[in-house]
């Protein structure tokens, strides 16, 4: 992108506060895994730091799961902005129900693990993998370690089918989702 992908604007906020938004009607307190560094700081919620540095979205999870008490952490990256809280209250509901470690979305793009339910008990397999050199997120369900087994997961199919798991990974990206919002708020206009 060019820039910081989470303070890029979209709908005159920013993609980080898109995903607090649907973040905060369904998780409290909200923990933001800010990387290496303390960025954010000016949102006034608590900071998670990365660490291992450079181990992208794992480490984050990682980071995440450990500044919490025991429980469900809800993960959501900034470039998802179309998911709402209902996604992921029903990730939530499922792993509560159904005692999982994991419950993550799965678009018909496939596997959103960057949208999901994981729990802090998977903190010790991941900090297992991280440690071993482990960077890809979906290694946590799929990459045997001897000391820590498999989690007990599920993928979520329902409730992103409507394209709520498009990324925002370019410039263009941003450019078209604006324009889509553009285009559903005059459409809103002209029907009211």
């Amino acid at each position: 992108m060019g820039a910081d992908k989470a303070r890029l604007e979209l709908d005159g906020r920013s993609l980080l506060e898109h995903a607090l938004a649907a973040l905060d009607a369904v998780a409290a307190p909200v923990v933001l895994a800010c990387g290496p560094s303390a960025r954010y700081a000016d949102l006034g919620r608590a900071l998670a730091p990365d660490r291992v540095a450079d181990a992208g979205p794992l480490a984050g999870i990682e980071a995440g799961l450990a500044a919490v008490p025991s429980g469900y952490v809800c993960v959501l990256a900034v470039d998802l902005p179309r998911v709402r809280a209902a996604h992921l209250a029903r990730l939530l509901e499922r792993a509560v129900a159904d005692d999982l470690d994991a419950c993550l979305a799965r678009s018909a793009s496939g596997p959103e693990p960057l949208c999901g339910v994981y729990h802090t008990r998977l903190l010790p397999r991941i900090r297992g993998l991280l440690d071993q050199g482990a960077r890809k997120v979906t290694s946590v369900l799929d990459v045997p370690l001897a000391q820590h087994p498999l989690p007990r997961h599920a993928w979520l199919d329902d409730g992103l089918a409507d394209g709520a798991a498009s990324n925002l990974n370019t410039p263009t990206d941003l450019e078209t989702e604006r324009a889509r919002r553009a285009r559903i708020d005059s459409s809103r206009k002209a029907a009211s």
